[in-house]
């Protein structure tokens, strides 16, 4: 039976010691997104921050991650402890994404060792692709998109050091196989803080 294509990004599952993710995230400041930006997807660091201090960060697509976003914060929201003032919007898809060129604040998931689940596109994976590494195909999205569409592109498997994901194995869960569609377990290959003497930004 084929796979059902359900793409939603990026979803963290578990540490790489078999501990629960428990949704523990940092705040982070997005100024002027590439991109829409939505919850699954993965973020660099931008190289500065907000007024606060806390750190910048944008969409990544081959530079070296900091972490997937798990929860984007209401468009008022204000780290000072105050919510900015003007109209709110709870509707999707505002509520739902930081608009392209547009800033807001993000909560990531971003410690080294999170082990997310992402479905496969762009070709078939097998069985010998566990422990390839691969980048991430963002997709397209716009101001109507409310689920990330971020998957991973199988065309890019490949022992290549430098490439930001490593295949970890297939979700074992009812619905998913070998083959197109599929969901694959994966965690950073390369993080801003999972190795000595990551270059700064």
């Amino acid at each position: 039976m084929a796979n059902t294509s359900r793409i939603n990004g990026l979803r963290p599952v578990k540490h790489l010691n078999g501990s629960p993710f428990n949704g523990q995230s940092n705040l982070y400041y997005i100024a002027s997104a590439a991109d829409e930006i939505l919850v699954g997807d993965a973020l660099k660091l931008s190289g500065s921050s907000d007024a606060y201090g806390n750190p910048g960060a944008d969409l990544a697509t081959t530079e070296v991650p900091i972490g997937v976003v798990i929860g984007i914060m209401q468009s008022k929201f204000d780290p000072g402890g105050k919510l900015t003032t003007g109209a709110v919007s709870l509707d999707l898809p505002a509520a739902a994404q930081i608009a392209a060129s547009g800033s807001g604040y993000v909560l990531v998931a971003d410690s080294p060792d999170v082990v997310m689940e992402v479905e496969t596109s762009n070709g078939t994976p097998a069985v010998t692709d566990v422990g390839l590494n691969a980048t991430v195909a963002n997709g397209a999205r716009t101001s109507s998109t409310v689920t990330s569409p971020l998957t991973l592109d199988v065309a890019t498997l490949a022992v290549t050091a430098t490439l930001n994901l490593r295949v970890l194995g297939f979700s074992q869960k009812v619905g998913n196989e070998v083959g197109a569609s599929a969901k694959v377990l994966v965690m950073f290959n390369r993080h801003q803080f999972g190795a000595v003497g990551t270059t700064g930004v």
